[in-house]
């Protein structure tokens, strides 16, 4: 597993379904970000994913599945759930982040305060981008995205700080055509250096072109 200093911004994509025509165009803005590493929260066809592997050769994917798969050997890391430098977590559901890290969460939460990285548990499956502090049995939600239907849902985009110390659960939402008819393009990318998360939501992929990532 690369380092964290090399992981230096982590784009998050999830539930992509049977969707795969607008992931060309995603994995290019990626590429044009410089983003080199990239995490896929489960409910993803490998197929559209092996040409972010292509395209460079120092092209990062952590690949993660729930219990009905869909696994991925080539990628540079596979599994339920996986573990970048014991500090940043990625699994399909929260049940499995909880179930393959619950000990590594109890000891960060008992730690002392010392200033030390967040604790970044990502996950996808429930469709809603969204970003609550982590501090059970009471989470404080941050950031959110949400419609009654998927005709109603909206673009959004915005830049949150991470706190030291701090736990927080990151869903990246879906980036698909709910029901087959409706964008819900969303994702996420971590600056791991900056503690920065960039949360965008998009219905038409041409705003692609003027997307800035980490706008205060």
């Amino acid at each position: 597993m690369a380092p964290i200093e090399a992981v230096d911004r982590l784009a998050l994509v999830a539930d992509t379904h049977a969707y795969q025509a607008g992931l060309p165009q995603l994995l290019a803005f990626f590429r044009r970000q410089g983003i080199r590493h990239l995490a896929c929260l489960g409910d993803c066809q490998p197929e559209p994913f092996r040409a972010w592997l292509e395209m460079d050769g120092g092209h990062r994917l952590y690949w993660v599945y729930d219990v009905y798969g869909p696994e991925m050997s080539e990628a540079t890391a596979c599994g339920e759930a996986l573990a970048l430098l014991d500090r940043i977590f990625l699994a399909h559901t929260r049940a499995l982040v909880w179930t393959h890290f619950k000990d590594q969460v109890h000891a960060y939460h008992q730690g002392r305060a010392t200033a030390r990285p967040p604790l970044l548990l990502c996950h996808g499956h429930t469709h809603v981008p969204a970003v609550a502090r982590f501090s059970p049995p009471f989470n404080r939600l941050l950031y959110i995205n949400d419609a009654l239907r998927p005709q109603e849902f909206r673009p959004r985009q915005a830049c949150l700080t991470l706190s030291p110390d701090t736990a927080y659960l990151i869903v990246p939402g879906a980036f698909t055509m709910e029901e087959g008819r409706y964008p819900t393009f969303s994702f996420a990318v971590l600056d791991a250096w900056e503690s920065r998360l960039a949360m965008v939501s998009l219905k038409d992929l041409a705003a692609l072109e003027s997307t800035e990532l980490f706008l205060a």
